[in-house]
Parts: C-alpha cells; sequence; structure tokens
C-alpha cells in the first residue's frame, strides 16, 4: 500500500474529541452506517476520512 492511500484509523475516545460529540452519539452513527469502523478487541476505531465527512455535514 502506497503512503498516500494508506487509511488513518482513530479510537473511540478520538473520535469523540475530534467530532465533539459523546460516546453514545458515536455509537449511533456506527450503527446507523455513517461511520467505517474496524473492531479490535473491545475497541472500535473509525476512519478518519468518514470523520471528517460527518464533521462537514453536520455543520
Amino acid at each position: 500500500m502506497s503512503p498516500e492511500k494508506k487509511s488513518t484509523w482513530l479510537s473511540s475516545k478520538e473520535a469523540q474529541k475530534q467530532l465533539k460529540i459523546k460516546g453514545c452519539d458515536l455509537m449511533h452513527h456506527r450503527v446507523s452506517g455513517k461511520l467505517t469502523f474496524q473492531k479490535k478487541g473491545n475497541a472500535y476505531f473509525y476512519l478518519v476520512e468518514d470523520l471528517d465527512k460527518l464533521k462537514k455535514t453536520s455543520k
């Protein structure tokens, strides 16, 4: 994978800080399919590009 194609993932806490939302709101976005995520063990990681899109549409 080339460096410019590499995906960046943020933890739930980091995603909450970036979007300025609570964990419950983040979970609702995840369940509704608005956010691409990976689950590793008990932790969820979110794709930065999707967080940026969600931030732009919520303004």
